[in-house]
């Protein structure tokens, strides 16, 4: 696949390890709530160098143990997605071009794998790739529509088994073809309408994957409420409801969203991520044995109290 004129270059090497690093792994017959988080001093700087031994975590202020610890320098790896539909080709461009500026920020153990999403995915570059890559979307027939839910399974399922840091980049308008409406009535006029989020049982199921997955979303949102397209001329209740859908997905998972419109507003998202892959820890626990829909508080301490926290979560839902 191609797309005209639009050149990428990912050099990426294959992810190393120091032999007396231990493997960010989970066990998988426990689901564990990972947290990625960030050290600095008292002077606003990165702490870099800590063991495992240097943190504890704590849900709803009671002791966890931590059954599993990431030091900075573990791998990261991350799934690029470029949602090929017709309703983002032409904010295509605008990703290529804030991606290219991604890719300069990853470091030699780290590792993406990238695709392209319509009504199925299709992998463009497959882990530890070394080459030039060129894409050619409007052709496709797979972009003649989009399986939003099914794309982000698909990213979840490419995670698994994969040791170390993991995470997801969305470039989409998070219109999902068959996402789930209902009928309302407005000034005497009957109109089908997206549901609520917590209505459409397709997302809750999506977002029951991303909780119990150990892999933080990150949505560059175009076309949006916030940041409509200039031909749009649809319902904005039903954008405001998808946008929705990917702050929760976002949320739930660690990560972050941002409403761009032009390269420049994607690429400090970007930017910050390269940023984090030099500087971030991850631990996970085992939650509550009580399950319930209330939100739990994270909160990760640091023995050394000169020390600050910040976390790229502070909350998990146990359900």
């Amino acid at each position: 696949m191609r797309i005209p004129g639009v050149l990428v270059a990912i050099l990426l090497s294959p992810g190393v390890m120091s032999p007396q690093d231990v493997p960010f792994t989970l066990r998988v017959d426990v689901p564990l709530v990972p947290v990625d988080f960030t050290v600095t001093d008292s002077q606003g700087q990165s702490v870099t160098d800590l063991t495992r031994n240097e943190f504890t975590v704590f849900d709803n202020g009671e002791l966890r143990q931590v059954q599993a610890f990431a030091p900075v320098d573990t791998p990261f790896n991350i799934v690029l997605m470029l949602d090929c539909s017709d309703s983002t080709h032409d904010r295509m461009g605008m990703l290529v071009s804030a991606m290219t500026r991604f890719t300069d920020q990853l470091r030699s153990q780290d590792r993406s794998l990238l695709a392209v999403f319509g009504t199925e995915v299709h992998t463009i570059m497959d882990w530890n790739a070394d080459k030039r890559i060129s894409i050619d979307v409007p052709d496709s027939p797979i972009c003649h529509g989009t399986n939003f839910y099914d794309a982000l399974d698909w990213s979840e399922r490419k995670l698994e088994g994969v040791t170390g840091r993991r995470g997801i980049i969305v470039f989409s308008d998070g219109q999902d073809s068959k996402v789930a409406r209902k009928e309302s009535e407005i000034d005497g006029v009957r109109v089908r309408r997206i549901t609520p989020p917590l209505e459409d049982r397709d997302f809750i199921r999506t977002l029951r994957t991303v909780r119990h997955g150990r892999a933080s979303l990150y949505f560059v949102a175009v076309d949006t409420d916030l940041n409509p397209g200039p031909d749009y001329a649809g319902s904005i209740p039903d954008l405001q409801q998808v946008r929705a859908r990917m702050e929760l997905l976002a949320s739930a998972s660690g990560g972050r969203i941002v409403f761009p419109n032009k390269t420049a507003e994607v690429v400090p998202l970007f930017l910050q991520i390269g940023r984090d892959l030099g500087t971030s820890y991850s631990l996970a626990f085992a939650p509550s044995k009580s399950k319930d829909s209330k939100p739990h508080h994270i909160e990760i301490r640091a023995r050394n109290p000169e020390y600050v926290i910040h976390q790229s979560r502070e909350t998990y839902t146990n359900n």
